[in-house]
């Protein structure tokens, strides 16, 4: 990256505004004409020139810096009509002091090595209040405080480090980290005596059982990303955005006004949020005998009874963060791509025999 700044500011006399503007600007095919900085000289119209420092400047698509082992020879035979070849543009690179040096020919990009070095930190509290069944009913009262942290989640490429240079930047709440998690349960059941009470609705209500799950709990992590290559490494699956003093997030590739191009985003990882997720599921089952060892269960189940939104994911990409525009905590919340179950109902028979 800082060979390409440096490539473009040599040529503009200023930083590139952009990633774009570093990778893909034009040399002039001849001088003096329109798009030739003063002063410079074009040696290979369009491929190599040297500005009025006596600098060289090369075509940064030729030059395939996002490829270190060497320039691009066959863009270079494209570009040139087959006039130069390679061993006349190393030398004309050496005796132009261009930034690009010569190397061997690579038929290989890069590739992203997957290593099994990643650190992971759980730290939780869980506290449970139990009911053993007696009078007819029990329950479960459990609620667990818990914060993962790790500087990898997974082997994805979506989640590989902004820059490889420093990992220590990826240290943050796992994809995986839930916060706060509630859940209630219980069963209550109609008392054996009510079967052969004299009562007409002891008698209805008899061989009931009703079981409720109640659960609420906090929303989890997903990282923001810019869905551009912000750093100018060639990767626009894992650069993120860069924090504005108003807390909105803005990349320097599309927005002019945000930092200096070819820059990693100064957003920790995984600091956008979900919504939180709360369901009340229930159970209703009556038991008909007949006679003493057959028994047939009528069951009827229901979840998401209350028909709540529960939130699964949210889109990953900073312009649909700033849209949302809903913060809390250093949080970032954003527009929703996939949501749970909505209320559902299920019927069944067990037979007992």
């Amino acid at each position: 990256t800082d060979l390409l700044i440096q490539n473009f500011a040599r040529f503009a006399g200023r930083n590139p505004a952009s990633n774009a503007e570093a990778l893909f600007f034009s040399l002039p095919l001849a001088c003096p004409g329109a798009g030739c900085p003063p002063g410079f000289v074009v040696v290979i119209p369009g491929v190599l020139g040297r500005n009025g420092l006596g600098q060289g400047v090369v075509s940064p698509v030729i030059a395939n810096f996002f490829r270190p082992s060497a320039p691009n020879y066959f863009l270079l035979r494209a570009a040139t009509m087959g006039a130069v070849s390679p061993a006349t543009f190393n030398a004309l690179l050496a005796a132009n002091g261009a930034l690009r040096t010569p190397g061997p020919i690579s038929p290989f990009g890069d590739v992203s090595a997957q290593l099994s070095d990643g650190n992971s930190n759980y730290n939780a509290m869980n506290l449970e209040l139990r009911k053993r069944f007696s009078n007819n009913f029990q329950f479960l009262a459990s609620y667990t405080w818990s914060h993962s942290i790790d500087d990898s989640s997974d082997l994805q490429t979506l989640l590989k480090p902004q820059d490889n240079r420093n990992f220590a930047a990826e240290r943050a709440d796992s994809l995986f980290d839930q916060r706060h998690r509630f859940v209630f349960s219980g069963i209550i059941t109609s008392p054996e005596s009510w079967r052969n009470d004299s009562s007409t609705w002891h008698k209805v209500l008899a061989d009931f059982s009703v079981a409720p799950i109640v659960e609420i709990s906090a929303g989890r992590p997903f990282n923001i990303i810019t869905g551009t290559d912000a750093n100018g490494d060639l990767q626009s699956s894992n650069d993120r955005p860069i924090i504005r003093a108003d807390g909105t997030l803005c990349t320097p590739v599309l927005d002019l006004n945000c930092a200096g191009a070819l820059v990693n985003g100064n957003l920790r990882r995984n600091a956008g949020i979900t919504h939180g997720y709360a369901s009340f599921d229930l159970r209703l089952t009556r038991a008909v005998r007949f006679g003493e060892r057959v028994r047939l269960d009528v069951i009827a189940e229901g979840f998401n009874l209350f028909n709540r939104f529960n939130e699964a994911s949210a889109n990953p990409f900073y312009s649909a963060v700033n849209t949302f525009n809903q913060r809390s905590g250093g949080l970032f919340y954003s527009s929703t791509t996939a949501a749970f179950d909505p209320r559902q109902f299920q019927f069944g028979l067990k037979l007992h025999f």
